[in-house]
């Protein structure tokens, strides 16, 4: 019977440590995954800022050229893909990049349209 007790505390005892490894395997990763989310956020907020400059600076490149679009918008996500450091691009895809550039003209046009309609009331009156 004492045996049976000895036993059953080694047990115990084998069963605490493995929580324990696994809680410290927790947070060790948990923190690595929350450093990895905080430089992906820092990433995309980086690709974000520059993304109305290299809008601007594909106009200006392709100001002379008509039905160049397509050029354009593929210059403008590739100059911001080499803004994802290479450890980064499987996380931030150039899809990712992609859906940047498209939501921050869309927001230009937006902004540029309501400052048009703004003018035109202005000389209406």
């Amino acid at each position: 019977m004492n045996m049976d007790i000895n036993t059953f505390i080694e047990c115990g005892k084998v069963a605490v440590m493995i929580v324990c490894g696994g809680l410290a395997c927790y947070f060790k990763y948990s923190e690595k995954a929350q450093k990895k989310a905080k430089e992906v956020q820092e990433v995309l907020a980086n690709v974000a800022a520059k993304a109305v400059v290299f809008i601007k600076e594909a106009e200006e490149d392709y100001k002379d050229t008509t039905n160049a679009g397509g050029k354009k918008f593929e210059q403008v996500v590739n100059k911001l893909y080499d803004l994802v450091p290479k450890a980064l691009q499987p996380i931030i895809t150039k899809e990712m990049i992609g859906d940047v550039v498209q939501s921050t003209f869309d927001q230009i046009e937006e902004y540029v349209k309501l400052q048009l309609d703004n003018a035109i009331e202005s000389i209406d009156e």
